[in-house]
């Protein structure tokens, strides 16, 4: 398994003689692959973040940081290019394919520095004007396009885990439901990562709530509310309950209700999706949400229509 990157190192080294081939990070051409524009966007502000707390040594803020981008690193990049990184990059491959590829490096990108051993060289900086750019790899958009669809794969891997179907046992079709047509088109454009780290045949994208049975309900704060509403928290509390779907979305646009002569507000109600299986053509579907409505993904929805057992394909 090791053999093709080492190999690649060693070909690179043996040619060195009949091709010039100099490394310069500033020159590499932008990769055409969304995931590999995506990770090097996000790393740009982490470096920025790293450099500025250890130089006042702030490791306790650091670690978090790197916790998690190496969470993202190992469990969504390499994972959805398992296919394209099929050598494992282990630590102590690091410094012998360093010295196979050093001598293609270009002499005035490291011109100063200790080339010895990668170990003597620092981390790569975050690099603003006048000097090249590397702010340039910095895509917002894409980081909302793959955070979107992180959200729709964690979403259908909650509900196999809720059905105990197991990844290799395919389902026949994922049903994804947002209001934002620009966020159904971005999960549209990484599709084929949801129809493989899902296992399903057929992606629908819609904004129609009514068609798949998608209600609002509303849960009350009780810790906030029984300070407030004292003597009437009991009917306070079955009020809301009992607020329709409608009178609901009115409250998402408004950010104020009246409920037993009391003005609340979103301190007050936690609005959560429910999925009704009586609508009709929706009985052989199984729903999840992102459980209470946020600013960063507002109303996702994820259903999934399962085959039946004996329909499952090992």
């Amino acid at each position: 398994m090791l053999e093709p990157g080492c190999g690649t190192a060693r070909e690179a080294k043996q040619d060195e003689e009949e091709i010039e081939f100099p490394y310069n990070e500033n020159t590499v051409r932008k990769s055409p692959n969304i995931t590999d524009q995506w990770i090097l966007s996000f790393m740009q502000p982490l470096i920025g973040f790293f450099e500025t707390e250890m130089a006042a040594y702030r490791l306790y803020t650091v670690v978090p940081r790197l916790v998690k981008f190496v969470d993202i690193l190992t469990n969504w990049y390499v994972r959805m290019n398992r296919r394209r990184l099929k050598a494992p990059y282990m630590p102590f491959l690091t410094e012998l394919t360093y010295q196979n590829l050093k001598v293609l490096i270009d002499p005035i990108s490291v011109q100063d520095k200790d080339t010895l051993s990668i170990h003597y060289l620092m981390l790569p900086r975050v690099r603003f004007l006048p000097l090249p750019l590397r702010e340039e790899l910095i895509d917002k958009k894409t980081e909302s396009a793959i955070s979107r669809m992180q959200s729709v794969i964690e979403l259908g891997r909650v509900i196999r885990d809720h059905k105990t179907i197991p990844i290799k046992y395919p389902l026949k079709e994922i049903v994804v439901i947002h209001q934002d047509p620009e966020a159904l088109k971005d999960i549209k454009s990484l599709e084929k990562y949801v129809i493989e780290e899902l296992n399903v045949r057929k992606v629908t994208l819609s904004t129609d709530k009514n068609k798949y049975g998608i209600r609002l309900r509303a849960e009350p704060d009780n810790v906030v509310l029984e300070k407030r509403l004292k003597g009437a928290f009991k009917a306070g509390m079955t009020s809301i309950k009992q607020l329709s779907s409608e009178e609901l979305e009115q409250f998402q646009k408004t950010r104020t209700i009246v409920v037993e002569g009391h003005e609340l507000h979103d301190e007050d109600i936690r609005l959560m999706y429910t999925f009704d299986q009586a609508t009709g053509g929706t009985a052989q579907f199984e729903a999840h949400s992102d459980a209470q409505v946020n600013e960063m993904i507002p109303n996702l929805q994820v259903f999934c229509r399962m085959y039946s057992t004996l329909q499952c394909a090992v």
